[in-house]
């Protein structure tokens, strides 16, 4: 059963974020299909209920261990450090699939 990997977070430094998203979206989509994760949404949610964060992103994995094996691959680590060094208010979780 699929999983997905998808995490909430607010930019705090847009111009270091934007050396993430798009500056390193290569790099991160060739990680990303070495574990088998294809991005199935991502941008600024549209809260129904509550407070959103600015953004918001959804990858299907086969498996947990396909999204934690990407989360540690040294070939995202910089790429993870940039999203990390510029966002706050970070939520990341790992669902399963339906079905």
């Amino acid at each position: 059963m699929s999983i997905y990997w998808v995490i909430t977070y607010d930019v705090t430094d847009p111009e270091r974020y934007a050396e993430y998203n798009p500056g390193s979206l290569r790099e991160i989509q060739a990680t990303l299909k070495k574990h088998d994760g294809v991005l199935v949404f991502g941008g600024k949610p549209e809260p129904v209920r509550g407070a959103a964060s600015n953004a918001a992103v959804g990858i299907k994995f086969p498996d947990a261990d396909a999204a934690k094996a990407w989360l540690d691959d040294p070939d995202y680590a910089e790429a993870k450090a940039i999203r990390l060094e510029s966002t706050d208010n970070i939520t990341s979780y790992i669902a399963n699939g339906i079905g």
